[in-house]
């Protein structure tokens, strides 16, 4: 992570183009408008473990965050970083409200001295952030979204797409959602009226919103939004409703009006899940997969084995604290020459056999082997020696041909000691001490060899169609060795 001189440094605005609005002034965003009217100020004087429903519920949606680097932009008061370092991560937040860095240190000082080593503040505009390129594993942006003009969102999703790591996650939290507000409010005001006699306010915007929100959403721009800054995306409608104790009959109609798809007009807010999106050539395609299917850790070291192109290792080099070793076969590659000039300085490059690597034991925390299982001698030394140098615990992920492909070919397949099915690769990773945690295909016969020219990320649309599900012409698969596993060898 590349440091501000000081931890409260404002990092330089972005200077606005002609013609463009003003960013909302950050004095707007004082320690009263936090306190008394930022969702969740009820919580404040009730400890650190209390969080509003939407940030307890971003933080769900991250999934385990142990071992992991998170960024909060947006922070406010820090409720989401301190609980992010109190379930083991090492959690950053950044804001360009000085009310909300004092808030959040405030809360950071309330923590214990091992959680509060893992928590940092800073100061800084969210359209350019001061980290190297993928410090992060998941990031957030929780009702940020509206506070950013359109100009704005477009800078910032970009410099979020550039800090997170192959295999990371962004959740958004926005609100409010304009179809409610536009379609949902009203049809519950008229219901309220006819069916209740009673009169529900005409207008629910806080004292706040005129001023501040610049750029609400629906679940159709924000899903577009996103998508066009290169994540895939999915939308959901949320409603989190504060001192409201419904009835029982009040709660099954909010059930059926909050699903899908009616939550899309009579939910309050909106929440979405976003991963980078892979695209390009067949090779692109390919090399992206893997690395999100690899997922790094940052400050580990990966070891890379068959890469032909250099795709991934030049991918890889790019991250921030990541050791890349790429190793390819003896005799063909033996010289040093061969490996790209440009990947060379970035990475460690050498040749040696796949069954004999010049590595101790349990030195890498990841290893991915491309086409490189169907050519070796002896599959069986080769994978005892990929579980000699990989960690407990350590990822391994393997592409080959599928067995179970039948369909047309690009390009002529060169020569193989064997072909493997999803099937029969599971059966050797688990006999060799890996349990397997993810496999997909990529490339399904789809019978018209136009569709596999140019840019080929339609592809991973279509591993949700059952019936193209795992007919991929390439395989891959993700396992994790076993915490003092022994295979069974052959």
């Amino acid at each position: 992570m590349r440091r501000a001189g000081r931890d409260f440094a404002v990092m330089e605005m972005n200077s606005n183009r002609p013609g463009l609005p003003d960013p909302v002034p950050p004095s707007l965003y004082t320690r009263e408008y936090f306190t008394t009217d930022c969702e969740g100020y009820h919580l404040l004087d009730e400890g650190p473990d209390k969080l509003p429903d939407r940030i307890r519920e971003a933080l769900d949606m991250a999934g385990d965050v142990s071992g992991k680097w998170v960024l909060d932009i947006g922070c406010g008061r820090g409720e989401l970083v301190c609980e992010a370092a109190r379930r083991g991560a090492t959690a950053v937040g950044i804001d360009y409200a000085e009310a909300a860095v004092e808030l959040s240190m405030e809360r950071r000082s309330r923590l214990e001295d091992e959680v509060r080593d893992r928590t940092r503040f800073l100061l800084a505009d969210a359209k350019g952030l001061d980290f190297d390129d993928g410090s992060f594993d998941v990031v957030f942006l929780i009702d940020v979204y509206e506070h950013l003009h359109p100009y704005e969102i477009e800078r910032t999703l970009a410099e979020v797409l550039r800090v997170l790591r192959p295999g990371g996650r962004f959740i958004v939290h926005t609100g409010p959602n304009t179809w409610f507000y536009g379609f949902g409010y009203p049809l519950v005001r008229a219901a309220a009226r006819l069916l209740l006699k009673r009169e529900l306010p005409e207008n629910l915007r806080g004292q706040y919103d005129d001023v501040m929100h610049v750029n609400e959403q629906s679940p159709l721009t924000l899903g577009r939004g996103m998508r066009a800054a290169g994540f895939r995306t999915r939308v959901i409608p949320r409603s989190f409703f504060v001192g409201i104790r419904p009835s029982a009959w009040e709660k099954a109609v909010m059930k059926v009006l909050f699903a899908r798809p009616l939550g899309y007009f009579f939910c309050t807010s909106l929440m979405a899940v976003g991963y980078p999106r892979r695209g390009g050539r067949e090779a692109e395609l390919r090399t992206g997969r893997v690395a999100d299917m690899l997922r790094p850790p940052r400050g580990g070291r990966v070891l890379l084995v068959g890469e032909r192109e250099g795709k991934l290792a030049r991918m890889l080099a790019g991250l921030a604290e990541t050791e890349v070793v790429w190793v390819r076969p003896i005799p063909a590659e033996a010289s040093p020459g061969h490996f790209p000039e440009e990947v060379r300085r970035g990475v460690t490059c050498l040749a040696a056999e796949p069954s004999l690597l010049p590595f101790p034991s349990d030195h890498f925390h990841a290893l991915s082997a491309q086409f490189t299982l169907e050519q070796v001698e002896d599959v069986h030394a080769v994978l005892e020696e990929w579980k000699r140098v990989l960690a407990d615990d350590g990822a391994l992920v393997v592409v080959s041909r599928n067995g179970l492909f039948r369909g047309w070919e690009p390009r002529p397949t060169a020569g193989t000691r064997r072909t493997f099915t999803p099937a029969s690769m599971r059966e050797l990773l688990e006999r060799h001490g890996f349990r397997l945690e993810e496999k997909t295909t990529l490339f399904p016969n789809l019978g018209l060899p136009a569709l596999y020219r140019g840019d080929q990320g339609y592809f991973q649309y279509l591993e949700s169609i059952p019936y193209l599900r795992g007919r991929g012409r390439i395989m891959l698969l993700r396992a994790v060795k076993k915490a003092g596993g022994r295979g069974s060898g052959p």
